[in-house]
């Protein structure tokens, strides 16, 4: 039997697999129903951060979830990025540079903060329920920009 650490190259390829083929997924998906690869995705893509901490004993569960964590990651990432230059085509230079310091600013914060919790001694499953929480901090964030997105166009003034 292989010791542990010499199955991360292969899980760690096996997400990559899983992104790529989300990537291509929601390339066809997002631009006709972007609403729901990003609703559905990212309920989907939380929900499987705590069944990834819950069931990181069970290898077939695993190994499962982390091709499905990087299909949903990447396919509600890229989807995500595809709506910030469609919302802003007068400016799509400027919406890509926000959207992908946006996305490595979570590169970023994602490890160190994983990082933090295994330090504070809270185990390895620790950093997985920080993505669950993330992706939680993600959907309330929508949500307040999506009301304050509603206020500002109460208030616009009819154009003459």
């Amino acid at each position: 039997m292989p010791s542990s650490d010499s199955w991360v190259p292969g899980v760690l390829a096996l997400f990559g697999a899983g992104a790529f083929t989300g990537v291509t997924v929601a390339g066809h998906v997002g631009d006709r129903r972007p609403g729901p690869v990003l609703a559905g995705g990212g309920l989907a893509l939380g929900a499987g951060w705590c069944a990834l901490a819950l069931g990181a004993g069970h290898p077939v569960l695993t190994l499962a979830l982390v091709f499905a964590q990087g299909a949903l990651s990447f396919g509600v990432g890229s989807t995500l990025i595809a709506r910030a230059l469609y919302a802003a085509q007068d400016a799509p230079t400027l919406a890509g540079g926000f959207a992908t310091a946006a996305f490595n600013v979570g590169a970023a914060v994602g490890p160190w903060a994983g990082g933090a919790v295994i330090g504070a001694g809270f185990g390895y499953r620790a950093p997985v329920w920080v993505s669950a929480g993330l992706v939680a901090l993600a959907f309330a964030v929508a949500g307040l920009a999506a009301r304050l997105g509603q206020r500002a166009v109460g208030r616009e003034t009819p154009r003459a």
